[in-house]
């Protein structure tokens, strides 16, 4: 069985290779950029902002880099720098922390607990949920309780957070105008994900967009954050919900085509044509039918038969897909497949050996 497809992510919204042929090939501002893939927003400052990005959850965190610990109480507890600390749960709702080099309990103090940085930013030690092994990120960690583990939540300046987004999100290498439209909706799709009820705002990857903290910046997507400062996609009086992808395939999608969502006026299917650039633009993958039988599982009525394309999108996306088994057949929406078989988009059309 083959799968052949185009382009790469949902597909709505900025398409980023589509961006970057735009600035080197015709030169467009990001200003045009933005207008041309969220159509009838306008650009306008924002208020300064901070956001709480969740970085790793585990039955113990280590930092390093601590000036202070605050607990939820008020109590406070003066930190060494060059020294590593442990933060384990303690009774329901307490931290222990541990001084590693000693190994002596310095404190037990009520969660959340805000750990502010010294003269360098705070070092994570091991892997967060952004891949990011030992990383340091700007701003202050809160160290909150979620049952039996301990979360870490970096609590820090959008801006400086976009410090972190843009280079994580596009090659640094690329024109500026391409790293000023993504740092702009990188901004506006933050803004938008704001959750002042919930313990977080965003997830430092691609749950929500991918932030690789301190060790990602570079000189030119710092440079995109600070000539773009402020600036978010607006319509009306709301920030706009500035959903971007990598590749469009050579037109994007619009929301409802990819998303459980109400058509949204600035987030419309338009051309893309200089998905050209992108690696992506065609792709082809081969499957035989036991790889498939396998990956779709309980989806299978019975033993796995065929598999087929039976509505599209009007962007020319797969929407259903139909599942043939020996006890029948069973439409599943296009996304479910892509995911189970590991799809780079939900653009594809199958063929059968």
């Amino acid at each position: 069985m083959r799968i052949d497809g185009h382009g790469f992510g949902h597909g709505a919204g900025l398409a980023q290779y589509g961006t970057y042929g735009y600035a080197r090939e015709e030169g467009r501002d990001f200003r045009w950029i933005l207008d041309h893939y969220y159509p009838g927003t306008r650009l306008a400052g924002s208020a300064r902002a901070r956001l709480r990005v969740r970085l790793k959850e585990a039955v113990a965190l280590r930092l390093t880099s601590g000036a202070s610990v605050r607990g939820a109480n008020g109590r406070r507890l003066t930190l060494r720098s060059a020294r590593t600390y442990r933060f384990a749960p303690w009774r329901a709702d307490q931290l222990r922390v541990i001084d590693l080099a000693s190994g002596r309990t310095r404190a037990h103090l009520l969660a959340p607990a805000h750990v502010s940085p010294a003269g360098s930013p705070l070092k994570l030690i091991g892997k967060a949920e952004n891949g990011v092994t030992d990383g340091r990120y700007r701003g202050a960690l809160v160290l909150a309780r979620s049952a039996a583990n301990v979360l870490a939540i970096d609590d820090v300046d959008l801006e400086q957070y976009l410090y972190g987004v843009v280079p994580a999100e596009m090659p640094a290498s690329w024109p500026a105008a391409a790293l000023g439209a993504q740092a702009v909706a990188a901004r506006s799709y933050a803004l938008r994900s704001r959750r002042p009820a919930q313990p977080f705002d965003v997830f430092a990857d691609t749950r929500s967009q991918q932030y690789n903290g301190v060790g990602a910046e570079t000189a030119a997507t710092t440079a995109a954050v600070r000539a773009t400062s402020r600036l978010a996609v607006m319509l009306g009086p709301e920030v706009a919900q500035t959903l971007f992808h990598s590749s469009s395939g050579g037109r994007t999608a619009a929301v409802q085509e990819v998303f459980d969502s109400p058509p949204l006026s600035y987030l419309v299917s338009v051309d893309d044509p200089y998905d050209t650039l992108s690696p992506y633009h065609d792709w082809s993958v081969a499957l035989t039918e036991r790889e498939v039988a396998q990956k779709l599982a309980e989806l299978v009525p019975g033993d796995f038969a065929d598999l087929a394309v039976v509505a599209t999108t009007p962007s020319g996306r797969a929407a259903t897909v139909r599942i043939t088994g020996s006890a029948g057949t069973k439409d599943v929406p296009a996304s479910t497949v892509r995911t189970r078989l590991g799809l780079r988009s939900t653009w594809f059309t199958i063929t059968r050996d």
